[in-house]
């Protein structure tokens, strides 16, 4: 005659209590020990799994550096990464020329122009504070009438893509008429980082009626030992 096959769940806990007791007596430990070996044979499946995620990560980062330290991938040699190394400073003061319209070749900006400046092209960096100086003809101190704005772009010519909000001269100023750094901004609340292949551009428009804007030097500071200890030789060894 065949009889019902009951499921583990369907005993009444003493049944299974004392089924538990005859397994422990049978192995020669405690329920508590057995309990104990459950939940570390639990921790242990969790562990492997990390285990496996870390070991995977470990091989793309070695994928990836023995990638970046082939000299074939190499944009720049250690030779001109070590020229960079003690320069805290960029200076883009470089006028783009040909671009037509209302921009200008070079000094001065009248009214209604603008001009773009850029740097030289070099290894990539990411940029701290900005510093502009400002010169207006007639010892004029209309600073407010100069528009500042910032790109990054894979060209001098542009257009790229505007980095944080348009700045007026005066913000580069002290109230005693001094020079003073301005914080880069961020882009999408991350640090900006121009690449070696990238130029910084800023670009200053005369939106007055008076006063030519005869000349300006513009830069941005680097974290250079922050910079060097990211590019520098030990990190390929």
């Amino acid at each position: 005659m065949n009889q019902d096959i009951m499921l583990p769940e369907q005993y009444s806990d003493a049944t299974r209590h004392e089924a538990m007791r005859r397994i422990c007596h049978v192995l020669g430990i405690s329920p508590e020990d057995l309990a104990l070996l459950r939940a570390m044979t639990d921790r242990l499946g969790r562990v492997e799994s990390g285990c496996n995620s870390v070991t995977r990560r470990c091989d793309d980062l070695q994928n990836m550096m023995r990638q970046s330290c082939c000299p074939a991938n190499m944009l720049y040699s250690q030779v001109t990464i070590d020229e960079y190394s003690h320069k805290a400073q960029v200076n883009v003061i470089k006028p783009v020329i040909g671009l037509g319209g209302d921009y200008v070749d070079d000094y001065p900006v009248p009214p209604k122009k603008k001009i773009r400046l850029v740097h030289e092209q070099r290894p990539g960096y990411s940029p701290v504070d900005i510093t502009i100086a400002l010169s207006i003809a007639n010892q004029g101190n209309n600073l407010l009438d100069i528009v500042v704005r910032l790109y990054v772009s894979t060209k001098p010519e542009g257009p790229g893509t505007q980095i944080g909000s348009e700045y007026r001269g005066f913000q580069f100023f002290t109230n005693e008429g001094g020079v003073t750094p301005v914080k880069f901004p961020l882009y999408q609340n991350s640090p900006v980082t121009v690449g070696s292949k990238e130029y910084l551009i800023i670009e200053l428009e005369h939106v007055g009626t008076a006063n030519n804007l005869t000349s300006a030097f513009a830069s941005v500071s680097v974290n250079n030992a922050g910079w060097y200890a990211a590019c520098g030789p030990d990190v390929c060894r």
